[in-house]
């Protein structure tokens, strides 16, 4: 019986991430943060969806949050570009 390792991911967040985070009520924080957690274990197991902008490979949605990420297989890397709150000039 073979045991698997869990993929382990490093997670960096951009400054423009982390300003937008320290603006959000604390316990939107907190779950994002749960979230980011989750993700650098296996970014494949939760509600991914590929995008096709530039700057931003993947989303992740956490309530009215949106998560901008890439994801780097090769070295195992999360770069969380930015975080948004969901309106109707997220995705433009």
């Amino acid at each position: 019986m073979s045991t698997q390792t869990p993929i382990s991911y490093k997670v960096a967040f951009s400054r423009k991430a982390i300003k937008a985070l320290e603006k959000f009520p604390k316990d939107y924080q907190i779950r994002i943060q749960r979230s980011v957690n989750k993700l650098s274990l296996n970014p494949f197991k939760l509600d991914l969806e590929k995008m096709q902008t530039s700057d931003a490979t993947h989303r992740l949605r956490i309530g009215p949050y949106r998560l901008f990420l890439q994801i780097d297989t090769t070295e195992k890397e999360i770069i969380i570009s930015t975080i948004k709150r969901r309106t109707t000039q997220t995705y433009r």
